[in-house]
């Protein structure tokens, strides 16, 4: 699967998952969700993939889409402003993934502050 088909199968699965008001920790959520995970990582670990740069954003993605839906679980109209910082930030590293403008080479502990 490429860049694009990881994005739009998070998008699916987080508009899917916050109309049913589900927590990121749900076990529908968590099943598909670690098994990107793992997919994801084994790419990006064998350092041949071209699209190594590119996954690892799609990695902060996904994370701040899993932050979204449980700002959403647990309360919409408090979370307000959280959600919106959030869905601002996910919409400009989906341009970058999908554009390549912007990527700078990270490590999996850069990808992990970012997103902290």
């Amino acid at each position: 699967m490429n860049k694009e088909g990881y994005l739009q199968i998070i998008d699916e699965k987080y508009f899917e998952a916050k109309k049913e008001r589900l927590s990121r920790f749900d076990v529908k959520w968590g099943k598909w969700s670690r098994e990107m995970n793992l997919e994801l990582r084994a790419r990006i670990e064998t350092k041949t993939d071209p699209e190594e740069l590119a996954l690892k954003y799609v990695i902060i993605y996904w994370t701040l889409r899993s932050k979204m839906l449980e700002l959403h679980h647990k309360s919409r109209i408090l979370g307000k402003n959280k959600i919106k910082k959030l869905g601002d930030e996910a919409r400009e590293i989906k341009v970058m993934i999908l554009t390549g403008v912007g990527l700078k080479p990270l490590t999996f502990e850069d990808a992990a502050r970012k997103v902290l």
